[in-house]
């Protein structure tokens, strides 16, 4: 096994290829390190290379004329971004900023392009991901159309705890208020003071930078 190859098996669309496939992917990335806040690449930069996320957390944006951010996603280690652009050559459809300290392994277009064109498996677990992708979109237009705040923040705070790794007691979650508004497309006052109203029923608990969700029975019923 090469020194790449064990950071790519726990990307859930990659683990089920061959490990020869895996071998040959992992021995075209490099590895790079971000620190908290600093972009992995802009909306609107060249679609140039995939990134792998191997620790830390990367948040998924785009920014309207007039300056204001959504954020679209957020993701953490096994989860990919950049295959959109790396496919068709067109500019990043979005930006990508480490939200802690953040590494990466990075396969650049043409490695993959070469590596992807004689591994039909690979290519049919890129298809998923992309279909992956535009449902949750679809997802998150419904919920934006059809749900309030408080049902929108609760399903957000379950998934954001669904998708970071199981541990014991109640799940914390690393993220702020203003990541929270960002992703659900209202203002940072909106978020505190429905997440305050969440505290004070016994749902969660506020600590700067993190929220931990100590009755997610409770969120359930709201999402």
């Amino acid at each position: 096994m090469n020194q790449h190859e064990g950071l790519i098996r726990d990307v859930p669309l990659l683990a089920r290829l061959p490990e020869a496939d895996l071998r040959a992917l992992s021995s075209q990335g490099r590895v790079r390190s971000y620190p908290a806040g600093s972009a992995l690449f802009r909306e609107g930069d060249p679609g140039d290379s995939l990134h792998i996320v191997v620790e830390g957390a990367v948040r998924i944006l785009v920014v309207s004329p007039a300056g204001g951010e959504m954020t679209i996603a957020m993701l953490g280690p096994g989860d990919f971004v950049g295959h959109l652009a790396l496919l068709d050559g067109r500019p990043r459809s979005a930006g990508a900023v480490a939200s802690l300290a953040t590494k990466t392994l990075i396969v650049t277009r043409d490695a993959f392009a070469e590596w992807l064109s004689s591994r039909p498996k690979a290519a049919l677990a890129l298809l998923e991901s992309m279909s992956l992708t535009l449902r949750r979109t679809d997802e998150t237009l419904a919920d934006l159309t059809l749900l309030d705040l408080p049902h929108r923040l609760a399903k957000r705070l379950l998934a954001l705890a669904a998708g970071q790794a199981a541990s014991r007691g109640a799940p914390r979650l690393r993220v702020t208020q203003a990541e929270l508004a960002s992703m659900l497309g209202v203002s940072r006052e909106s978020v505190n003071k429905q997440l305050r109203r969440f505290e004070r029923q016994g749902w969660v608990s506020l600590r700067r930078g993190s929220v931990t969700l100590t009755d997610v029975d409770a969120l359930r019923t709201m999402s």
